[in-house]
């Protein structure tokens, strides 16, 4: 009796299993063929991306250089007043007036402050680029806006957009750096949802793990350190769902991903700004290599 009950529960175990299968292989069939009746991406919509993403890239690399610089600088300011110190020292232990090398140590000061001025200068953002840029973007846009209605995309999703990109339009003719990386970001946002109107290899939510990303970084250059750490799980929740919609998923790499995201969260946690800038490079990294 017992061996048969066993037999039984052993049946419609793998019974349910194959339902099981059966359903998940169903479900991953009729993705596939859903995305295989989409279109093509819009040449528009991706060269609006790339736009968008590039002024982002653009932004953060001059700031990050602008960063070194003052490490630089601050390095080379405390080794100097060491130096000083023991000028000093010496000085007291001689009681001879030095007044040649003061002269000398002074004309070295003052080239050194011009060339700080001119690096500083080169620092900045090429602002007829950008509103060159813009202007691109906004006529992509208006190339592209008929054809979104057509293609599915929500009304309230097309009033997002465009709102946003008069904002960053505005940003950027008042030239103004900090609400400029805000506002491009701000824009990028709404680019997976519209990816996803489309027929496409990498999933959609890839870039929306590229908006998070990068809003992390922005919320913590800014010194907010929760409002980035509250964005932490929304990403993760999109890396999940990129995993799930992953056609021939590449285990290694989405390894990788898993431990990348891991040790971003824990540095962003930590509240320590190159640590983020370091982990958060290496995991945009390994995240833009999903195709």
């Amino acid at each position: 009796m017992v061996v048969m009950l066993a037999i039984i529960l052993l049946i419609l175990s793998s019974t349910s299993c194959s339902r099981m299968l059966g359903q998940n292989n169903n479900k991953q069939q009729g993705q596939n063929e859903q995305q295989q009746q989409k279109k093509d991406l819009p040449s528009a919509l991706t060269e609006m991306e790339k736009e968008t993403d590039n002024m982002i890239q653009q932004i953060q690399k001059i700031r990050d250089q602008r960063a070194q610089m003052v490490r630089q600088q601050t390095s080379a300011s405390q080794k100097h007043n060491g130096g000083n110190k023991s000028q000093q020292e010496q000085q007291k232990s001689n009681q001879r007036p030095q007044k040649q090398g003061q002269q000398k140590q002074g004309q070295q000061k003052q080239q050194k402050s011009q060339n700080q001025d001119v690096q500083q200068t080169q620092l900045t953002i090429n602002w007829q680029d950008f509103e060159k840029r813009i202007k691109a973007l906004n006529e992509l846009w208006n190339s592209y806006e008929p054809q979104a209605k057509k293609d599915g995309a929500p009304d309230v999703l097309i009033s997002q957009f465009e709102k946003q990109l008069n904002t960053l339009t505005s940003t950027i003719m008042a030239r103004n750096e900090e609400e400029t990386l805000v506002a491009a970001n701000g824009l990028y946002q709404y680019y997976p949802q519209f990816f996803n109107l489309y027929r496409h290899k990498a999933p959609p939510e890839i870039k929306e793990i590229k908006y998070y990303l990068q809003e992390i970084v922005i919320n913590a250059e800014a010194g907010k350190w929760e409002d980035a750490a509250a964005l932490l799980e929304n990403m993760e929740k999109a890396w999940q769902t990129a995993k799930s919609r992953m056609q021939k998923p590449d285990h290694e790499l989405n390894e990788r991903i898993d431990h990348a995201m891991q040790d971003f969260s824990q540095v962003v946690k930590q509240k320590d700004l190159q640590l983020v800038k370091i982990k958060g490079e290496i995991l945009l990294k390994n995240v833009e290599k999903v195709k």
